[in-house]
């Protein structure tokens, strides 16, 4: 039986639509103000919430807020009543995210058809989201020993070599051979634990409850995260003086560790695929309630192919079978920004650089 919160501190008003939410096989769970309306929505996990704009403590829209701003109510299907005839307030509730507006004075039979059709949507998309989570994990199950096979291969085919030869070699052959093995498990490493990432990116992307905790997190300083990954970066490639900083003081709605690791793939990139003694920028600048953090480089370029198969699908298994290095590293990045409410663009040209703008939202005021 669904669960329907009503919000509205008109008694003979929540009354009427508890009744007549009952009578329709509903279970009604009511309040008279948008505080108490927060903590039952929290508490009740109702399926749908019914509220009015004019509430006498909290206004619907901040109610609305206080909803969206948290995982476990995020998804939950709101709906505004409002006895006034304002479209720049119905724009500002489908601004914050309500699924739909009555207005007073209104049929019940209409509000009963309006719920029951919003109920409906909200059960396809659980449905569609399980069933894109369940594909998902079959590609994953199949696809994770078959991307591990070529490092591990190269792994246990120079190992074979050492305890077959060791003895017949010399120190610094044996060395050398060491060395491979140690790239090569580096390799594997990286390779298995962008795996694991851009699969729990999927995995958000394909649920609903984990995008919302996915997003749910505390304001992240750009300037400061940024900087240390490129700076850091610029080191391990023994390359400072090519890095160029610029960049705001501004708080994104992204976490440190996934801002970290957006930064990381595509500078690292941008010094892997450029000649020492040519700059890497690394810029950002304000527009709107957006950022654009942007990574240029005079190097090589991003195959067509590539940048083609980012645009083109969002495909768990092709991106597997057909982007490599550059591609593995770009696709996530371009994930981290697309759940986090933003995009990428990529601009490249092959022999002569590669500019990726990243657009992320700036942080959200806190909702008390």
């Amino acid at each position: 039986m669904p669960k329907i919160l009503v919000i509205d501190d008109e008694a003979e008003m929540r009354q009427l639509l508890a009744k007549a939410l009952m009578r329709a096989g509903y279970e009604v769970v009511d309040t008279g103000s948008g505080a108490s309306g927060i903590a039952l929505a929290r508490e009740e996990k109702p399926d749908l919430v019914l509220c009015d704009v004019g509430l006498l403590d909290l206004s619907g829209y901040d109610v609305l807020k206080a909803l969206r701003a948290e995982p476990a109510t995020q998804n939950i299907p709101v709906v505004l009543v409002t006895g006034l005839a304002d479209l720049d307030g119905m724009r500002e509730g489908m601004r914050l995210g309500a699924d739909d507006y009555v207005p007073k004075p209104f049929d019940l039979e209409e509000v009963l058809a309006l719920i029951a059709a919003r109920l409906r949507k909200a059960e396809a998309l659980r449905r569609e989201a399980e069933e894109r989570a369940k594909t998902l994990r079959s590609h994953i199950s199949m696809m994770l020993p078959q991307e591990l096979l070529n490092p591990l291969s190269g792994i246990i085919s120079l190992a074979d070599l050492l305890r077959d030869d060791a003895a017949a070699m010399r120190p610094a052959e044996a060395a050398e051979i060491g060395r491979d093995i140690q790239r090569s498990g580096e390799r594997l490493h990286r390779l298995i634990r962008n795996f694991l990432i851009y699969s729990q990116l999927e995995l958000a992307a394909a649920e609903p409850d984990r995008l919302a905790a996915f997003r749910y997190t505390a304001p992240c300083q750009l300037r400061k995260v940024v900087a240390e990954t490129a700076e850091r970066l610029a080191e391990r490639h023994g390359r400072r003086a090519d890095l160029v900083l610029e960049l705001v003081p501004v708080e994104v709605g992204i976490s440190d560790q996934n801002l970290a690791k957006l930064s990381e793939e595509l500078i690292d990139n941008a010094f892997k695929f450029s000649d020492p003694g040519r700059p890497v920028e690394v810029r950002a600048r304000l527009t709107g309630d957006m950022v654009w953090l942007s990574i240029s480089d005079e190097g090589c370029g991003i195959d067509d192919s590539i940048v083609a198969g980012l645009r083109a699908t969002d495909q768990f298994e092709r991106m597997f079978q057909e982007q490599r290095a550059t591609g593995m590293g770009l696709a996530i990045a371009v994930k981290l920004a697309e759940l986090h409410g933003g995009r990428a663009l990529i601009q490249s040209q092959p022999g002569t650089g590669t500019s990726i703008l990243i657009e992320l939202p700036l942080a959200a005021p806190e909702v008390s």
